[in-house]
């Protein structure tokens, strides 16, 4: 992961060049940033506080509960954050954020986020809460997903070829015996996704698929049976 400038470093070059090149603008985003050292990779002084906005949501205080990690906490936030630029059609704002997560935390770490961006997780939990006991199962479950995400979720793309994205899946499951396996697909891609739903289910055993559907998206939970 790659490290991001400090927002000290910003305050001893503001210094060196000299305090009256500091706009009072320029001062303020500097200490918000400060302020939000672990936000601060945003860069952006709106996003950073649109971020900080999400900690206000029901969903930010169940996952907190549910999740110590800290990086984990932080994408989670970056998926409200994304899911909230969308719903505002900010695009640039948008696409912005996501090359800043994928720069510090690489695929995984956007992933993470897109799941939560998109709905996928809120839709996961409905699943696994119809088989957890304790609350404890559940932040492992939680945990497991999102720490071996790569290998929990195919996000399915309207240039995949069907049958190479299809034996990819089965490898996964086969290899890493999930208790969930995630298929998910939106717009053009939902057809595709259909398929590839149909052909993997051919050739596992010791799991059931279930599917959760909107009008625009569709979402394959292929679940281990116990």
């Amino acid at each position: 992961m790659s490290s991001d400038k400090s927002p000290l470093k910003d305050i001893a070059e503001g210094a060196t060049k000299g305090a009256l090149e500091w706009t009072e603008e320029k001062l303020k985003e500097v200490i918000t940033k400060f302020k939000n050292r672990k936000l601060a990779f945003i860069e952006d002084v709106k996003v950073i506080n649109l971020a900080k906005e999400q900690r206000t949501k029901p969903e930010w205080d169940f996952f907190k509960e549910h999740v110590k990690d800290e990086e984990l906490r932080i994408l989670f936030q970056m998926g409200l954050t994304l899911r909230e630029l969308e719903k505002e059609d900010k695009i640039p704002e948008l696409d912005s954020l996501k090359n800043k997560i994928y720069k510090k935390y690489e695929k995984r770490g956007l992933h993470i986020a897109q799941m939560v961006q998109n709905g996928i997780f809120g839709r996961y939990l409905g699943s696994v809460l119809e088989r957890v006991t304790t609350t404890e199962k559940l932040k492992i479950e939680i945990e497991n997903l999102f720490k071996n995400i790569e290998n929990t979720i195919a996000f399915i793309q309207v240039d995949d070829n069907v049958n190479k994205k299809s034996s990819e899946i089965v490898s996964k499951i086969q290899s890493h015996s999930p208790k969930t396996f995630i298929i998910s697909s939106a717009g053009s891609a939902m057809e595709k996704c259909e398929v590839i739903e149909k052909n993997v289910m051919k050739k596992i055993s010791g799991y059931a698929s279930e599917l959760n559907k909107t009008k625009d998206r569709r979402i394959y939970f292929i679940s281990k049976i116990d």
